[in-house]
């Protein structure tokens, strides 16, 4: 199982407006093609050339396609990948049909969904263990949370649920953080 960032998320704030906003974008190539948040409209040039360097293609290739939230920039190009079954917060979306998710349980081998509502109701991430714990996290942990910056105590909850568990984060924008960058994350808690 592979973990490959086919677009790095931006969220750059200029004033009353965001420009440009786009959620990180992420392949977890395996024995099933799964991609975390499919990004904003605008970006789908970049995620599809970044997917075919990875040999594979868009609309054929990919399994699932998982969803941390259904903001637009973490969610508008799940077009593309029109044979992915699309797990969202509630259920798996196929072929005019959805299967009810229970008790917020999903999972797949190596792969599982936990909740970690806060910046949105509900919010999940998205553990994947490989050679080390990686978490793709959304809008759970943001750069911001640096300048003890939380909307709210079930976000910082949640946050720190990530970090107990994460040997990489995987944010929904910005750069990954591990090491150095992840024990500054940690200090916030202690």
């Amino acid at each position: 199982m592979e973990i490959k960032i086919l677009k790095e998320g931006v969220h750059e704030e200029k004033g009353d407006s965001t420009y440009p906003i786009c959620s990180t974008v992420v392949l977890i190539k395996g024995e099933k093609n799964i991609i975390v948040d499919t990004g904003n409209l605008g970006f789908e040039k970049e995620i599809i050339k970044s997917l075919e360097k990875e040999g594979l293609k868009a609309e054929e290739d990919i399994d699932y396609v998982i969803l941390t939230h259904n903001h637009n920039d973490h969610a508008s190009n799940n077009y593309l990948f029109k044979n992915a079954k699309i797990v969202s917060y509630d259920g798996i979306w196929y072929n005019k049909k959805v299967d009810i998710i229970k008790d917020d349980k999903f999972s797949l081998p190596n792969l599982e969904r936990i909740n970690v509502s806060g910046h949105t109701i509900p919010h999940y991430a998205v553990i994947v263990k490989a050679d080390k714990t990686y978490i793709i996290a959304g809008d759970a942990i943001r750069y911001d949370m640096l300048e003890k910056r939380f909307a709210n105590e079930q976000e910082k909850k949640s946050a720190k649920k990530i970090l107990d568990i994460a040997n990489v984060i995987i944010p929904g924008h910005g750069p990954v953080i591990e090491g150095k960058k992840l024990n500054e994350f940690k200090k916030l808690f202690k």
